[in-house]
Parts: C-alpha cells; sequence; structure tokens
C-alpha cells in the first residue's frame, strides 16, 4: 500500500510551486499537436532522447463524442503500456482519464504501429507495487505526487486482440 502523505509533504503549495504546476500544465496543453507531430514524425525515437517511451493516445470525448489526441509517456508491463494520469499535479486528472473512464476502448500509436486497447485503472495495490518502476525512469512524477497529496492514478493499456 502506498505510503500516506505525512503532514509535512500534505503542506499547501507555495506559490512559486503553484506558479510552476500551471505554467508546466499550460506549457503541455499547447504543445499537444507539436508533440504528437513530432511522435509520428520520428516513430517515438525523439522522445528517447529524454530516456523515455511515448505513445499518442487517442480517445472518444465523453462529452462531445470527437475524437482526442494526447502524447503520453508510457511504461511497458510485458505486452501492456502503462500511462500516469498526473495532470501536471493540478487537482484534476486529465481529460483523457476522464474519457477513458466513460468508454475504455481506445487507439495507441508507438513507434509507428497502431493497435487497440483496452484501458484500466490498476488497483491501489497494484498501482503502489508499479510506482517505483515509474520513479526509477521518470523521477519528476514524483513532483506531481507531492503536489497532489497522493500518487497519480496508473492506467493499464492493453492491446486488443485481433482474430
Amino acid at each position: 500500500m502506498m505510503k500516506p502523505v505525512t503532514a509535512d509533504e500534505a503542506r499547501p503549495l507555495s506559490s512559486g510551486e503553484r506558479l510552476r504546476m500551471r505554467i508546466e500544465h499550460e506549457v503541455d496543453t499547447r504543445s499537444v499537436g507539436f508533440g504528437v507531430w513530432l511522435l509520428r514524425l520520428t516513430r517515438g525515437r525523439a522522445a528517447r532522447l529524454r530516456r523515455g517511451q511515448a505513445l499518442i493516445l487517442t480517445t472518444r470525448g465523453r462529452r462531445t463524442g470527437r475524437e482526442r489526441t494526447v502524447p503520453l509517456q508510457f511504461f511497458p508491463d510485458g505486452d501492456d503500456l502503462i500511462v500516469v494520469a498526473a495532470n501536471s499535479g493540478l487537482a484534476a486528472p486529465p481529460g483523457w482519464y476522464f474519457n477513458l473512464t466513460a468508454t475504455p476502448h481506445a487507439r495507441v500509436e508507438v513507434s509507428g504501429r497502431t493497435c487497440q486497447v483496452q484501458a484500466r485503472e490498476l488497483s491501489a495495490r497494484e498501482a503502489d507495487a508499479f510506482w517505483p518502476r515509474v520513479l526509477g525512469i521518470a523521477p519528476d512524477y514524483a513532483r506531481y505526487a507531492r503536489r497532489l497529496g497522493r500518487r497519480p492514478a496508473l492506467i493499464r493499456l492493453t492491446p486488443e486482440k485481433t482474430s
């Protein structure tokens, strides 16, 4: 089970930290199109420059029904892909999280290949066990957890079998 947040860790964010969080979120939001374009152009190689792996996730908007596409860092777990719903540490999860909650079927593009996936949020126990792997590859996620006062949701994307 995840270690509870201590009183020291649960302190309200400083104005500087709130500003950094808002700027990170704004940059992430405004660079979605560029990130998708770059990942498609390089077949994911651009993400490896920063020791990570990235995918392009396309969900169906829960209210509009329109396709929504975002680039996300992922963490492989066998054939499955794990993504983190951190949203720069903002209190609300990102829109794609709500879209997957409403409709767990989505499409991912990884290294130039496209497949359909089924999404499922990891249980608390599963997420607690996987979280150290996330931090080992991408320690910046610890900052998001501190901002939230908890670990962000982890989502397992399982490729659907084609017949």
